[in-house]
């Protein structure tokens, strides 16, 4: 399932949000050690998924779901100015704009084109709804301005 919410998301805000489009990544504890330079360029999305309780949908033969939440780090260099605090809100405007009460279909993905107005073309996230907003101020070095999210998700394998 996360791997179709991944490309899901990724997709729509590389689609949405030129200015960090090829730049969007799985949040793996890349921002912990702040005496440390990046290894990744800024300004960055990352997506960082909660745990997903699964439900099986009765009737439906190897086909899960359930409620996602999800949190999109808006990552920017950060040397004690303003403009670097702005503009990591700024795409953490532009990321609620791309996903708050959106859907998305598994037509959208690549690959799966040929399902668009089939029955097969599954709403893969439901209602994307924003739920928190908030800053990590852990960081030395870095502005992370995070946007929370909650969505119905389906596993269609």
């Amino acid at each position: 399932m996360l791997s179709l919410a991944y490309k899901a998301i990724k997709k729509r805000l590389n689609d949405a949000i030129p200015e960090v489009s090829g730049r969007i990544h799985w949040y793996n504890s890349l921002l912990t050690d702040d005496h440390a330079e990046p290894v990744f360029q800024t300004p960055t999305l990352f997506i960082e998924f909660a745990e997903t309780p699964l439900m099986e949908f009765k009737g439906y033969k190897n086909i899960q779901g359930g409620r996602l939440s999800f949190s999109i780090h808006c990552v920017e260099q950060f040397n004690y100015d303003d403009d670097a605090v702005l503009n990591a809100l700024s795409i953490a405007d532009k990321v609620y704009r791309a996903l708050h009460k959106r859907d998305f279909k598994l037509s959208e993905l690549s690959g799966f084109e040929a399902f668009k107005d089939t029955p097969k073309d599954w709403v893969l996230l439901s209602t994307i709804v924003r739920t928190a907003v908030s800053g990590d101020h852990r960081h030395v070095n870095l502005a992370d301005s995070i946007v929370r999210f909650m969505c119905e998700a389906v596993d269609v394998y």
